[in-house]
């Protein structure tokens, strides 16, 4: 799909329901000539290009000899109110995959063209329908797979995000404007003057409304892409019995044997509408056995560098050791939680583990002895203090395009005694807010953005 060249006045076709067998599928053409490819593969009491907008019609997709290839309802939309804003036609066959296949090729062969990924969903932008950042909601919200996620992608669908980028874009040109007004006239008479101190509290107003927005980025990243959550702490301190007990299910072998965990070991669970992606990892310390049980502890420690939360197991029923103090030196700074485990045994840690650690959750895993206490704990470590509402802002391409922002502006409020440079710095944040919402995006960008749709939207 990568050599396909968009041009306008294309009619193109895919199939937009998920590929395998299944009950029903649906494929969708769209483009100037979708009514007339219809017509020349339907069979049904009206023709499609003579079909009313918005209606459904009962017929079948023929071959070229007339024979029937499948019973179909055919739905007709009219530019400029479809998905894309262009002519579109959608077919709701039966899902066997041979015969989405036929009816594509069909489709082909009368005059469209195989779409490229993304395609419909970039032609709706191209057309005015979405802008770029409710194009995005729509993978998001196909991707979904919390009830979380879901509704945030739909709100962003809806525009929530998109109104708020263009009140505060407005709001930065409308400045910038009057600056650049002040540039281009300071000589002639009765020119406004321009006022360093409140150029400089504009920017900041602006920044302020910025910084809101990211406050929430890292939780509105965790409710799109997940948490990446890992295990860690010493030989025999539990890691595998708490990873089972998060997952609900036997997932990882339990042992008194120190060192059963060689490699990681991954699963996933849902808390709060947040989804952890959780690995149990080697344990750290004791004796190490061979070049296995070695490169089982350096994935480990790999994992803890890059994961979005540790959740560090100390033994209760053994005092402190080397390895625990390591572990919570290294975590320290980072989202973590710390749980003492095996807290049906004699406690032998201390009240407070090594004087590290405010609070470390007691847990028994085998009786599932304070498990909910620690999912709630750590849907609150990934969500802090956010009060009500889900957050505006997810994906890392937003939130980068925001920093870069309020980095401008920020700069922005530092030079205003040069009007020049005040205005070039503005200028630098209005382009990254457009960035999001696709004014003057560049078409790398939207091949990059669009390429990695599924086919069909």
């Amino acid at each position: 799909m990568a050599d396909i060249v968009y041009r306008e006045g294309d009619t193109i076709v895919a199939c937009a329901t998920p590929s395998g067998t299944g009950a029903l599928a649906v494929v969708r053409l769209s483009g100037p000539r979708a009514a007339a490819v219809a017509d020349r593969i339907f069979s049904g009491a009206i023709a499609p290009s003579r079909a009313a907008p918005k209606t459904v019609h009962l017929g079948a997709i023929t071959s070229p000899s007339g024979e029937k290839i499948d019973e179909v309802l055919l739905t007709s939309f009219r530019a400029p109110h479809s998905f894309t804003g262009e002519d579109s036609i959608e077919i709701s066959c039966h899902g066997a995959p041979f015969l989405v296949k036929r009816i594509v090729e069909r489709a082909v062969a009368a005059g469209a063209r195989p779409a490229a990924p993304g395609e419909f969903t970039r032609r709706a932008f191209l057309n005015g329908r979405i802008d770029l950042a409710q194009a995005e909601s729509v993978a998001d919200l196909v991707g979904a797979r919390t009830a979380a996620a879901a509704r945030t992608a739909l709100r962003q669908l809806h525009g929530r995000l998109s109104g708020t980028l263009h009140r505060i874009r407005t709001s930065l040109i409308d400045v910038l404007a009057g600056v650049e007004a002040n540039l281009d006239f300071v000589a002639e008479e009765g020119a406004p003057p321009f006022s360093p101190e409140e150029g400089a509290r504009a920017a900041l107003r602006v920044k302020e409304e910025i910084d809101r927005l990211l406050s929430r980025a890292d939780e509105g990243r965790f409710v799109r892409d997940g948490v990446r959550l890992v295990i860690a702490g010493r030989q025999n301190s539990g890691k595998s019995t708490l990873f089972n007990a998060l997952l609900d299910e036997e997932r990882a072998i339990v042992s008194e044997e120190p060192g059963t965990t060689r490699d990681v070991i991954e699963g996933e669970f849902e808390e709060g509408g947040i989804l952890f992606f959780v690995s149990d990892t080697a344990g750290v310390g004791g004796k190490v056995g061979g070049p296995v049980e070695r490169e089982g502890i350096r994935r480990g420690a790999r994992r803890r560098r890059t994961a979005d939360l540790v959740l560090v197991t100390l033994d209760g029923s053994e005092p402190p050791g080397a390895e625990d103090e390591g572990l919570l030196d290294e975590t320290a700074g980072r989202k973590r939680v710390v749980v003492v485990t095996k807290d049906d045994l004699p406690r032998r840690l201390g009240e407070v583990p090594l004087g590290h650690v405010e609070t470390a959750i007691p847990v028994c895993a085998p009786e599932n002895r304070g498990i909910a206490v620690l999912r709630e704990t750590l849907r609150d470590a990934v969500s802090g203090d956010v009060g009500t509402g889900d957050p505006e802002v997810t994906s890392v391409r937003h939130i980068e395009r925001l920093r870069a922002a309020s980095k401008a502006l920020a700069a922005a409020a530092k030079v205003t005694a040069s009007g020049e440079l005040f205005a070039e710095d503005l200028r630098a944040a209005a382009a990254a807010l457009g960035e999001i919402t696709g004014e003057g995006a560049r078409e790398e960008l939207l091949d990059a953005i669009f390429s990695r749709f599924c086919l069909g939207k």
